[in-house]
């Protein structure tokens, strides 16, 4: 057998021509970058940890609100009605206090401010959670709106009685979930 013999190409110089090449002091930006990245990993920990303004206004909503005790909300109720039946407070005065208990109910149990919303500023709300609490709280409004705003001709008032009106913000009290 022959032996190979390797042809150098034209551009590289000799062997006793190489020269060795000190190694490149890495280690002061490597010492840099950690320090960064150290500095980084500090602000994410501490933001991770800071409280928000957003979680510290938001107040418990559902079961574990305040005005969760539905036998609270229909006392309230029954109190409107006594006091009606008592004749200390008029027809009007019932419709608009049962609204108000509705609304005030709603806003306990979602954590929305619905106290001095319309019906037609409920009906923009967006619905979120369970939807049916929405549609029940919508629908107690606007019935409650011939009795506490109408004539006493119009003909759905002519149907409603204050008992009446107290059922459907009871039922609103009693069906949420």
């Amino acid at each position: 057998m022959r032996p190979s013999v390797m042809m150098m190409p034209s551009g590289l110089a000799a062997s006793d021509e190489l020269r060795p090449v000190p190694a490149p002091q890495l280690a002061t930006p490597l010492w840099i970058c950690c320090a960064v990245a150290l500095a980084l990993a500090a602000v994410c920990i501490a933001l991770a940890f800071m409280p928000r303004r957003a979680d510290a206004r938001r107040r418990p909503a559902g079961a574990h609100a305040d005005g969760s005790d539905k036998r609270a909300w229909l006392a309230r109720i029954d109190a409107v009605v006594h006091d009606y039946d008592a004749r200390r407070i008029t027809a009007d005065d019932a419709y608009a206090r049962l609204a108000a208990i509705a609304r005030a109910f709603a806003s306990a149990r979602s954590g929305r401010p619905l106290a001095t919303r319309t019906l037609r500023e409920l009906e923009r709300e967006p619905r979120g959670g369970d939807a049916g609490n929405w549609d029940a709280l919508r629908m107690t409004i606007a019935a409650l709106y011939p009795p506490e705003f109408a004539d006493a001709d119009h003909p759905r008032v002519r149907e409603a009685s204050v008992a009446t009106a107290a059922g459907w913000v009871s039922d609103l009290v009693e069906r949420w979930r």
